[in-house]
């Protein structure tokens, strides 16, 4: 058993070179993105999240997209990390689709999402930037994206069914200031994401040092 947990370590965070451990540690953070993504949304349907409206869905979008990845040349996973948020909201869409049917909101709401991965993806950290830095530049994004997001979704509530006035507009997002403050309780998986980008990424490198060398020259005799 232990040489088979040696096999399984050696393969998700072993390598050939620094390079390719790098790679590969990234290409699984980058898949524990989409199973937060994909399990948010079916802890909320179950109803065992902890607020109303937490969830792990922007969190994640804004943290990963926030990151210039390298997993690589492989040209599969290039298009992943280019294209992850849209990739990992596939399951979010699925779900609504298979829970709810096609609803009119959800051209707000899937729009939205899309809109948070392009604000994350505009920070282009480095995952090898102080970790102090990367925290504050990623929970100010995640906060506006929660921000941006409810503002935009409860507009398209009031499209869908709210009164079309200005007195209606303003009871909408009235109404939405509690689910804002519930919603803004989602910053806390901010830092966990975050440490867990900068321990993946902690490979050896090996780097060649200089040394001081002592000749001792012989005096001949001549």
């Amino acid at each position: 058993m232990s040489g088979f947990r040696k096999k399984l370590a050696y393969r998700l965070f072993g390598g050939q070179t620094s390079e390719k451990i790098l790679a590969k540690r990234i290409k699984i953070f980058v898949l524990i993105g989409i199973v937060f993504i994909g399990i948010s949304k079916l802890l909320y349907l179950a109803g065992v999240m902890p607020l109303h409206n937490f969830e792990l869905i922007i969190p994640t979008l804004v943290v990963i997209g926030s990151f210039s990845l390298y997993c690589g040349d492989a040209k599969p996973w290039k298009q992943l990390t280019r294209y992850f948020g849209i990739i990992a909201l596939l399951s979010v869409f699925i779900i609504d689709l298979v829970f709810w049917g096609l609803q009119p909101i959800y051209a707000f709401t899937w729009s939205g999402f899309i809109i948070i991965w392009l604000i994350g993806m505009k920070n282009k950290l480095s995952t090898f930037d102080r970790f102090r830095k990367i925290l504050y530049r990623t929970t100010l994004t995640a906060a506006i994206a929660i921000l941006v997001f409810d503002v935009w979704t409860a507009f398209g509530s009031w499209i869908g069914w709210g009164e079309k006035s200005l007195a209606g507009l303003a009871a909408v997002y009235l109404a939405q200031i509690p689910f804002t403050l519930y919603h803004l309780t989602s910053l806390i998986i901010v830092p966990p994401l975050v440490g867990l980008g900068k321990l993946m990424i902690k490979v050896k490198v090996p780097v060649s040092a200089a040394t001081r060398v002592k000749v001792r020259v012989k005096a001949g005799v001549r």
